[in-house]
């Protein structure tokens, strides 16, 4: 059996450590601190070379997923998940665990 390796970029946090660049409307995954890139631009850069488009996911809150999908346009929709509300990181792995074990062509 091939293993498939994904890369699982959570970004759901609403960045209160980043505090007063960032706010729910600009969370800290938007910010542009290390480059011209933003922080999720920055961390999708890196993911792709290992899993590729096919098998990045971004996980996010419902609230902020129009903002990732704009920043992150070369990824298709499929591949970003919303949780209704942050519930941490358990939960944000396990909706990605489940997501990823989809039956080959049924994701992007």
């Amino acid at each position: 059996m091939k293993r498939q390796i994904y890369s699982v970029i959570m970004a759901g946090g609403k960045g209160t450590r980043f505090w007063p660049l960032s706010r729910s409307q600009r969370p800290k995954q938007l910010l542009k601190l290390l480059s011209s890139k933003s922080l999720i631009g920055e961390t999708a850069s890196r993911t792709l070379s290992i899993s590729g488009r096919r098998r990045t996911l971004v996980v996010t809150v419902a609230e902020q997923l129009e903002a990732m999908r704009k920043e992150l346009p070369t990824l298709a929709r499929e591949n970003f998940l919303a949780e209704p509300e942050g519930k941490n990181t358990a939960p944000c792995i396990g909706l990605a665990a489940i997501s990823g074990s989809r039956p080959a062509g049924t994701e992007s």
